[in-house]
């Protein structure tokens, strides 16, 4: 979860900066896309494993977000929600578009820089396994673990994002679990 998210007066300023973004001004928007630029090359990243394809589409995110702003309704959920959908359908766009598969050649930094060259490679290593783990697992079940423990999204939003019920939620994120759960158990024996 977004520790920033459960604050109500981080909410309450969320909420406002929606508003006056919606009528037009730029620098609330500019801090919405500050708030959530990171969280969403984070859920590209880990479903195409390309860190440039990765800062594209969260770019293209925006610029759909910024131009359909006025199609976002409060009241049939939260900003976060709605921005990961259309995250969403920036993904199923390019998967459309995809012609190969996109290989893992080049791995920049998903994490924090500032860190020691040993924890970062240790890190990057967790990285790209984690990325190879995800990849195991059909889409359904990729989009149900990134949106849970990647995006930091509950049972809800995940079951409203990906058009299933609460219960599929909970059924695929189990068996997905165990599915990564064995991939980790076999690349560890190997």
């Amino acid at each position: 979860m977004n520790p920033r998210m459960d604050n109500p007066s981080t909410q309450h300023q969320e909420d406002q900066n929606v508003k006056l973004a919606m009528h037009g001004n730029r620098n609330a928007f500019a801090s919405l896309f500050d708030q959530y630029y990171a969280a969403l090359y984070r859920y590209f990243y880990f479903h195409l494993g390309n860190r440039q394809e990765a800062e594209d589409l969260a770019g293209v995110v925006f610029l759909k977000a910024w131009q359909n702003l006025n199609k976002f309704n409060p009241a049939k959920g939260t900003f976060k929600a709605w921005i990961y959908r259309v995250a969403h359908n920036v993904l199923i766009d390019s998967y459309r578009k995809q012609r190969d598969e996109v290989p893992i050649d080049e791995f920049q930094d998903v994490i924090h820089s500032g860190k020691k060259l040993e924890d970062t490679l240790i890190i990057k290593q967790q990285t790209e396994l984690l990325y190879k783990a995800l990849k195991t697992l059909d889409e359904r079940s990729r989009a149900v673990i990134i949106y849970r423990f990647i995006s930091g999204f509950d049972h809800h939003e995940t079951a409203r994002l990906v058009g299933i019920s609460e219960g599929n939620v909970r059924v695929i994120q189990l068996r997905a679990l165990q599915k990564v759960k064995k991939f980790f158990a076999e690349v560890e024996n190997a």
